[in-house]
């Protein structure tokens, strides 16, 4: 939305932008799986699962092992996989 386009608003349409934006960042936070783009070591990782039961997801700090994993976990435990999954 343009600054002339929210400039038209009244006080009531703002606050209801206010309200859906609100509501926008509130689902985007609690829905994290649904926002999950894993990043190419990452998607290696999940796709071994396909040969391998076993795995090892090794790399250095703050680059994504828990958030790999407990992704994968969510994504087994709710049945909802992405279009790019090639796991198991």
């Amino acid at each position: 939305m343009t600054p002339s386009m929210l400039a038209s608003l009244n006080s009531s349409e703002k606050l209801e932008l206010l309200q859906l934006l609100e509501e926008k960042a509130r689902r985007k936070k609690q829905n994290l799986l649904a926002n999950y783009s894993p990043y190419a070591k990452q998607r290696e990782f999940h796709a071994a699962g396909k040969g391998y039961r076993e795995r090892l997801f090794m790399a250095g700090n703050q680059l994504g092992k828990t958030l790999a994993g407990a992704a994968e976990a969510a994504m087994h435990l709710t049945g909802e996989y992405p279009k790019w999954w090639d796991g198991h």
